[in-house]
């Protein structure tokens, strides 16, 4: 491609993400928002088909091809890219900060969303899934300490949410469930030692991995919230498991995040 073509390819390209994002906020269809297009001059000047001598406005077939300019896995690893380069390399985009990935903002109106009911045991196993997969991410940057591998442990845990789960069709289930907690627990003590290990190893040596300070930073977040909550909600298991008395809504842990 000459450097002619290339140039007229990435005007082409930028013309077609503005008409589709235009469009969607009009939420026209192809036909309509080709009329539309025609008869308004700042629309015109947004998708960049204003000229002084000849407004060509794309057709119906041209908007339509505009909406499917990529496919979706190229879409993504530009979307991904572009949002790596937030973290990395925010002053360059002339952002204030980095972009904090760790945050989503969804519409979640007609959004099926990956919930479960805030049980109190459900939690441990969330806060053990949470801490390995965030060990599990340090170990490959090059950062060990010793311990068995991680997946050992999120399979045993699924093993003992398996077991709590099925304790209530059992005749002594509250005898069951209580011994079953108590596993739990032990679980929840070594997995919060081996993450609080490897998260003061990324904390000091993070130069020794291919991760900025501010990736760095971003695993420490996630590793410290969870360190914190975690012993909450165990207490909260313990007490109405174990225990067999209530815990008031407002000292309630609903979710680690």
């Amino acid at each position: 491609m000459s450097a002619g073509q290339q140039q007229k390819f990435q005007l082409r390209s930028r013309r077609a993400l503005r008409c589709t994002i235009l469009r969607t906020l009009l939420q026209e269809d192809y036909r309509g928002f080709s009329c539309a297009l025609a008869g308004n001059p700042l629309y015109q000047w947004f998708c960049l088909v204003d000229g002084l001598e000849q407004v060509r406005v794309p057709s119906k077939s041209e908007l339509q091809r505009f909406a499917h300019w990529l496919p979706a896995e190229d879409m993504r690893s530009i979307i991904d890219g572009l949002s790596l380069r937030g973290l990395e390399q925010a002053r360059k985009l002339e952002l204030k900060e980095p972009l904090d990935l760790e945050s989503y903002f969804l519409d979640t109106s007609c959004l099926k969303a990956n919930i479960h009911f805030p049980v109190d045991w459900v939690l441990l196993r969330d806060g053990v899934r949470t801490l390995m997969k965030a060990t599990e991410l340090i170990r490959k940057a090059g950062l060990r300490s010793r311990m068995r591998p991680p997946q050992d442990f999120l399979r045993a845990i699924n093993r003992l949410s398996i077991e709590m789960t099925h304790s209530r069709r059992h005749q002594d289930c509250r005898r069951e469930r209580k011994a079953t907690l108590r596993r739990m627990k032990g679980q929840v003590k070594m997995v919060r030692a081996h993450a609080r290990r490897h998260r003061d190893l990324l904390d000091k040596n993070w130069e020794q991995t291919e991760w900025t300070r501010p990736q760095a930073e971003q695993v420490l977040r996630r590793l410290d919230g969870v360190l914190e909550l975690l012993p909450k909600a165990q207490k909260q298991a313990h007490e109405r498991i174990i225990g067999g008395r209530l815990v008031a809504n407002e000292e309630k842990i609903l979710s680690l995040d």
